[in-house]
């Protein structure tokens, strides 16, 4: 049977054979792909994929896309969330499916957040309705605030605020959701990590740094992989990680997932949990398939099928 990849841009996996197809927002449309625009370089996206409020536009493209396609197909999600919501045709199934409650779950910022509390180092954080978000009583010593509501990727609903920017701020507030409020923490480092969790083992691959946009909002743009970690900061990534991979293991978690840190005085503080294939899932493939390892995407296929996965404990930084 055919395997189909459906997300949002074709450039995610070409660094891998794994897939016979791919349906995309933005690709080539060739011969293996169809896609809702055709990349080139005056490219520009027409509305923020990762942004929550875009899901059922994105969704109405996937349907279309995927009515292109006769023969049977297997399809793997770049983001279960939201390809579980398509119209699956009768000829197609979808594969490396996660149970909806726990993918409900990690991907609620707050409710991930006390599921760790305690377990693992993290910011501390107020809960406020935006209609009660004052700027003087959340930060008495002036300090950069980062506002946060519990759903959004990539940056979306993620704002940075001042006491000059409040009012603006505000005006993007949904009265009656509640925000995350925590301390904007100056020369941070914002690390993201792959894993993939199988029925017994599970695999922990190498962070990459990411590069944010950090002015009104903090926006995700890209990642590096090319990084020198400290000894003291690794072991950080492999206590912590190994920590929410035996959890997540526990709670019947499969798959590939990613985890998002900052380092900042001298600690490695957890962020939040994307259960999905991430921003820098194409760059990391590149590394797996140079050392000869197999592709992250076949790591997943393998995870939901009970089959033991291939270490990666010799790659850099691993």
């Amino acid at each position: 049977m055919k395997r189909v990849y459906v997300g949002p841009k074709e450039i995610t996996i070409e660094n891998t054979y794994f897939f016979d197809y791919s349906v995309t927002l933005f690709g080539d449309n060739s011969e293996k792909n169809v896609s809702y625009k055709v990349n080139n370089l005056d490219n520009v996206l027409e509305f923020e994929y990762w942004n929550p409020d875009s899901n059922k536009r994105e969704i109405k493209i996937y349907n279309e896309l995927l009515k292109n396609i006769t023969e049977p197909f297997e399809i793997m999600a770049h983001d279960y969330k939201i390809v579980s919501q398509c119209e699956i045709p009768s000829n197609a199934k979808l594969i490396c499916k996660n149970k909806d409650e726990l993918i409900k779950l990690f991907n609620n910022k707050t409710e991930t957040r006390n599921l760790f509390k305690g377990i693992i180092p993290m910011l501390e954080y107020t809960y406020v309705l935006g209609s009660e978000f004052n700027y003087d009583k959340l930060s008495p010593e002036g300090k950069t605030l980062v506002v946060q509501h519990p759903l959004g990727s990539g940056g979306s609903k993620t704002y940075l605020c001042k006491k000059e920017t409040e009012k603006s701020v505000k005006e993007k507030l949904l009265e009656n959701e509640t925000y995350a409020i925590s301390t904007y923490l100056e020369d941070n480092i914002p690390y993201n990590i792959h894993c993939v969790i199988g029925d017994k083992d599970y695999e922990i691959f190498p962070p990459s740094m990411q590069e944010l946009d950090v002015i009104d909002k903090i926006e995700y743009i890209g990642s590096f992989y090319d990084i020198k970690i400290e000894k003291e900061v690794k072991q950080k990534f492999i206590d912590y990680t190994t920590k929410i991979c035996l959890k997540l293991q526990e709670m019947g978690y499969r798959g590939v997932l990613g985890i998002d840190y900052i380092y900042a005085n001298n600690e490695l503080y957890f962020i939040e949990i994307n259960p999905r294939f991430q921003g820098s899932t194409r760059q990391l493939d590149k590394i797996l398939i140079e050392n000869n390892l197999p592709s992250l995407f076949e790591y997943n296929y393998l995870a939901f099928n009970g089959k033991k996965l291939k270490s990666t404990k010799d790659l850099k930084n691993s």
